[in-house]
């Protein structure tokens, strides 16, 4: 074999190897928050094991980095416990740290309440499906419209169907929230209107127990009793 030949077949071997490689960059997001009171911490070190590479969460608590799916992420934080989570299948999702205890001599705390953890997690999802659900040109045929009409409601039922399964058709959860708060049925349904609206944009993208903790928390904060 020629030496041009070999130079030939190097950067070809090289060119292959890159591309494998940028092949297997995923994005790694979320938003980092505190396991007992679920508010989102800044400033968070999020640092991929073993490397240099990283980045902060920013004041809601949001982080974003490349990574390869056989890293492992590294959360780091003074006062916390530093987690270690592996990115192989990683979903955008919060990230719950853990706070060391510690005793402290008694301290007035003017406490400031934080950004939804949930902030802007699920941006990209529902810009796509704001596009997806954009007017149908005015020159589309009927049947063609009726099509994509079939074709969007058969996709949103699928989209809403864990959030309708786990709560809408749960009555154990229904008369658990009734009791604890001692509502009517009506007021029950009132406050989970409420908490339909303000949490559209997130709840059919929450796991079950963040679904679940994100209603009681709802609850017990509007709740009139």
């Amino acid at each position: 074999m020629g030496y041009q030949e070999k130079i030939r077949l190097t950067i070809i071997a090289v060119l292959f190897t890159t591309a494998c490689f940028a092949q297997e960059v995923v994005t790694v997001k979320g938003v980092v928050a505190d396991s007992a009171t679920l508010r989102s911490i800044p400033f968070v070190n999020v640092i991929i094991k073993h490397t240099t590479r990283g980045t902060t969460s920013d004041a809601n608590g949001y982080f974003i980095l490349s990574a390869h799916p056989k890293d492992t992420v590294l959360f780091s934080f003074i006062g916390y416990r530093t987690l270690e989570l592996p990115v192989k299948d990683w979903e955008p999702s919060v990230v719950l740290i853990t706070e060391i205890a510690t005793m402290l001599k008694s301290v007035t705390i003017r406490d400031t309440r934080l950004a939804d953890p949930y902030e802007h997690l699920f941006d990209e999802q529902n810009a796509l499906l704001e596009k997806e659900n954009k007017s149908l040109p005015f020159y589309y045929s009927k049947d063609k419209k009726e099509r994509i009409m079939v074709s969007r409601q058969k996709k949103e039922t699928l989209r809403v169907k864990n959030y309708v399964d786990l709560i809408v058709k749960n009555d154990e959860i229904k008369l658990e929230l009734m009791k604890k708060h001692k509502l009517s049925e009506k007021e029950y349904y009132d406050l989970l209107t409420k908490f339909n609206e303000k949490n559209y944009a997130i709840m059919y993208y929450l796991t079950d127990s963040e679904l679940l903790s994100l209603l009681y928390r709802f609850f017990d904060v509007n709740s009139p009793r």
